[in-house]
């Protein structure tokens, strides 16, 4: 038998495992009972984690497999089709369907990088090219091409002279995955403001937008890994790696990063970076 005992004085619970045999007499009634007792506990706290482990893996097996076929079945029937117009002589349709193609293999690139990102991450391997530059230089490079199309009104406040030591390409995935949130989960709020703060030794930067904002339940998970919030936008949800990795990021260069929401009001996503 296995079984767990009454908490312990440090207040953790204990497993313990018994095993043994009766002896019986002639009439058949029991008069002794020889066994062993083992302590358990290390045992079952590996088995849990590894089953909690396999279970993360079937799950993240499931939502990359999806991801992943959706693109590349976009990008296989537009290169039949491209095939067949191209023996047809049929040009008229190849810049729409050579956009959908680029569209469908920047989707797979996307995926894939955030693959190679969390296994450097697991791996330690994820390296930091620090640097001092002004956080609003990294900000306007990243989303110039968003203000372009104008749809969105990306917009910058704040200390716009202020320097951070960091990794300005890592910093740029950050701000990228944070903006793109913003877009996809509150794609009415076409505007976002990107607030740039100095707080002590310490610099703040915040995307708000003003979205359905998210529920307290989430936000305390949106963090983790394979997280998603909500399922109405499933189609094109990610693998629920960006925060993750995002998360990661801050904490390698000795930052933090958080979220505030109200349901109805927007959020605002935020992390900070020694100056």
């Amino acid at each position: 038998m296995e079984f767990r005992t009454a908490e312990t004085r440090e207040q953790r619970p204990k497993w313990l495992k018994f095993k043994g045999k009766a002896y019986f007499n002639e009439e058949r009634v029991a008069y002794r009972f020889v066994g062993t007792s083992l302590d358990i506990t290390a045992q079952k706290i590996i088995d849990d984690a590894t089953r909690e482990l396999l279970k993360k893996k079937d799950d993240f097996l499931s939502i990359a497999s999806h991801e992943l076929k959706t693109p590349v079945t976009t990008l296989k029937a537009t290169l039949q089709l491209l095939n067949r117009m191209n023996q047809d002589q049929a040009p008229s349709m190849f810049s729409s369907l050579i956009e959908l193609a680029n569209k469908s293999m920047t989707k797979v690139t996307v995926l894939i990088e955030e693959l190679l990102n969390v296994s450097k991450l697991n791996q330690g391997q994820l390296q930091l090219n620090k640097k001092k530059f002004p956080i609003s230089k990294v900000i306007e490079e990243c989303f110039s091409h968003i203000r372009a199309a104008g749809v969105y009104n990306i917009r910058t406040e704040g200390d716009m002279e202020l320097e951070v030591s960091a990794d300005p390409e890592r910093i740029e995935q950050v701000l990228i995955n944070l903006v793109n949130n913003a877009i996809k989960y509150a794609p009415e709020s076409k505007d976002i403001v990107i607030r740039i703060e100095k707080d002590m030794t310490r610099a703040r930067v915040s995307v708000t937008d003003n979205g359905p904002g998210i529920q307290p339940e989430q936000a305390s998970h949106i963090f983790e890994r394979y997280y998603q919030v909500g399922s109405n936008i499933r189609h094109d949800s990610g693998l629920g790696l960006g925060l993750y990795i995002s998360t990661e990021i801050i904490k390698r260069h000795g930052g933090e990063i958080g979220v505030e929401s109200q349901v109805g009001r927007g959020s605002t996503f935020w992390f900070t970076l020694p100056l």
